[in-house]
């Protein structure tokens, strides 16, 4: 965005406080204009601004008093000059009000002990092996039921020990890593698999074969076969040979050669960073001495996992092991446990909301908003779209007119009648491509999604009523922007862009924009008394500096150096010290011949506008300010309630 709301002490300027009649009405503490201000949203403001100890001091109520009266005349005038109505300012408050929203917009409840779930599963390391039966997400009732059947069907076989779990995910899997490693996935902990396959994981007890689990990926049974705490996380450098694809016997003993000679040279005491950068062909790490970032458990392939675990101290290397992408050397390069949930807890909350979990939280607001809006369905409503969802759905082509005529209420929400209409238009805009699956499949699947955006709406249009602290900010904010904007157009930029009146303005004020008195001046610095006197005679001759130091220097390069400037008192020592016509004695400075010549003193006179540009500039908008403020004064008067105002000062 490209504003932030900022403090009134920055964006107003004080001036004298105009009131009149008093306003009577105890919750109103000013009318400005027209427009009342209540004591309740000056006392919010006051209190925010002022820091405690000022809040007891009338000199500092008075103060803000007359900066927070400036505040709403401008936002009056923006107001009047509809800058409210813009499509840019619509955008801007949309995109903060969006912002603002967030956290309303799910069971903070809920998402806390998310968040405190994962930190402590953290604390825990899961092995655990799984099956696979894959089906999509937007799989057909027939399809998913299908893949249910089947891995049912190998739990059952697993269970009664037909198969083993590892052979029955070689032979059943459709993660295709099982073929070789029977559905192993190693360790791991929180954050790391997708939430309902964590879930099962961190619920089963060991040696136990889950019920069957569905994720985005299908449905998957899981075997726990250990646990143990969680080591934490560790920081490695290692040196990589790669193995190449369809590498000979031959090519593999030359890879292990390889390795062995670096790992001698590490154990003879060779610097293991300046080994990685020569011989690793792991060329991130490599160029970074072979370090990698910190990492915890489930994140690296198995066998480096375990390898570097298993270090006990930092600067400990192991000796060469293979994992399916080469030979590796490991050195330890720090340890650390897992760290206590408040330092925690924020970087895990960013994941969390990132995650699948998240909509635990969002689901669970939905259950609030119906349970206290008296949410109400009628499910034979849907029944109509059943017919009503053709082939042309599952092409993109579909259109209002298959719904013509359906007006029935589906559910209401808040005293709210949400239509089949209402659902038509959602229908529209969230057609499916790919196989026809009948109405019946669009309508069930689309029909809660439905309802749940249907309630987070619902909900967000009553964060105004509901939550007075998100209302005050959502006000502040736009009267941030409208203040800025009216500012903008009737200071800021028009000082910038008014140059007839900045000219105007100088004109009027330049007396206060003088030079003292100044002595036009050239210092020479010469490399002995020969060039000085050489200088001093071209000097008499009348030559110019440029011609001098050209002249000077095609003898001999450097001889001669001079600085020219209209010299102020106090700017240079030299010329203060011969402040008059002519020139001065030599001096030595650093071993060379340095003089001054005063061509002519000055007499003082008013700075050239473009000379003073940026402060002229400055008290031109001062000046459009106060003139401004003079004339919103007289356009909306200030009525104050005085008994009002007695009741903000803290006693």
């Amino acid at each position: 965005m490209r504003k932030q709301l900022f403090g009134l002490s920055f964006i107003l300027a004080l001036s004298a406080l105009t009131t009149s009649a008093q306003v009577s009405d105890p919750q109103i503490l000013m009318t400005v204009g027209n427009r009342p201000v209540t004591l309740a949203e000056f006392k919010a403001m006051y209190y925010k601004n002022l820091p405690k100890d000022s809040l007891k001091s009338q000199k500092a109520l008075d103060n803000y008093l007359k900066l927070f009266t400036e505040f709403r005349l401008k936002v009056n005038a923006a107001v009047d000059a509809m800058l409210d109505t813009t499509p840019s300012f619509k955008q801007e408050m949309n995109e903060y009000r969006q912002k603002l929203a967030d956290p309303y917009m799910k069971d903070q409840d809920v998402q806390d002990k998310l968040v405190k779930e994962a930190y402590d599963r953290m604390k825990t390391d899961v092995k655990a092996s799984h099956i696979l039966i894959k089906v999509g997400v937007d799989a057909s009732p027939a399809d998913t039921l299908a893949a249910y059947k089947k891995i049912m069907a190998i739990r059952e076989k697993i269970i009664k020990k037909a198969i083993s779990f590892e052979q029955a995910a070689k032979e059943n899997s459709d993660d295709p890593s099982a073929k070789t490693n029977g559905g192993d996935l190693g360790y791991f902990t929180s954050l790391v698999m997708v939430y309902p396959f964590e879930n099962a994981a961190f619920n089963a007890k060991v040696g136990e074969i889950t019920m069957p689990i569905r994720t985005q990926f299908g449905y998957h049974i899981i075997k726990v076969t250990e646990r143990k705490a969680d080591p934490g996380q560790v920081q490695v450098a290692h040196i990589m040979i790669r193995f190449m694809k369809g590498a000979t016997a031959a090519d593999s003993a030359k890879y292990k050669a390889k390795i062995d000679s670096i790992y001698n040279l590490v154990k003879q005491g060779q610097n293991f960073a300046d080994l990685a950068k020569k011989f690793s062909q792991d060329p991130a790490s490599g160029r970074r001495g072979g370090a990698l970032p910190w990492f915890g458990v489930g994140r690296m392939p198995a066998p480096f996992e375990a390898a570097a675990f298993n270090l006990k101290n930092a600067g400990d290397v192991t000796e060469p092991f293979r994992t399916e992408f080469g030979w590796h050397i490991i050195k330890l390069l720090d340890k650390k446990t897992v760290a206590p949930f408040d330092s925690m807890k924020d970087g895990i909350t960013a994941r969390v909301v990132k995650d699948e979990r998240a909509e635990e939280a969002v689901n669970a607001l939905v259950t609030a908003v119906k349970k206290k809006y008296n949410f109400k369905e009628f499910p034979e409503s849907k029944m109509g779209f059943y017919k009503a969802i053709d082939a042309s759905f599952y092409s993109s082509k579909w259109n209002l007119e298959k719904a013509k005529g359906f007006e029935q209420t589906m559910f209401t929400l808040g005293g709210k009648a949400y239509t089949q209409q209402d659902f038509a238009m959602f229908l529209l805009k969230n057609q499916m491509m790919g196989e026809d699956k009948g109405g019946a499949f669009a309508v069930n699947k689309l029909y809660p999604k439905f309802v749940k955006e249907m309630c987070l709406k619902f909900k967000n249009d009553q964060l105004e009523r509901e939550y007075p602290a998100f209302a005050e900010m959502l006000n502040e904010y736009r009267d941030g922007i409208l203040l800025f904007d009216i500012t903008d157009k009737m200071v800021w930029t028009k000082a910038l862009k008014d140059t007839s009146g900045l000219q105007r303005f100088y004109e009027g004020h330049k007396n206060n924009y003088m030079w003292t008195e100044r002595a036009d001046a050239s210092i020479y610095t010469c490399a002995d008394d020969k060039v000085a006197k050489e200088v001093r005679k071209m000097i008499k001759e009348g030559k110019t500096d440029a011609e001098i130091q050209s002249l000077i220097n095609a003898k001999a390069a450097n001889s001669v150096t001079i600085q020219s400037n209209k010299y102020e008192k106090k700017e240079n020592g030299l010329v203060d010290a011969n402040w008059k016509q002519g020139a001065s004695d030599n001096q030595t400075q650093d071993g060379k011949v340095v003089f001054v010549n005063v061509k002519t003193i000055i007499a003082p006179t008013p700075k050239a506008l473009d000379e003073v540009r940026g402060m002229v500039t400055t008290e031109y908008q001062n000046y459009l300010m106060a003139k401004w403020l003079e004339e919103l004064r007289a356009k909306y008067p200030v009525q104050i309630n005085q008994q009002a105002l007695n009741q903000v000062l803290i006693k």
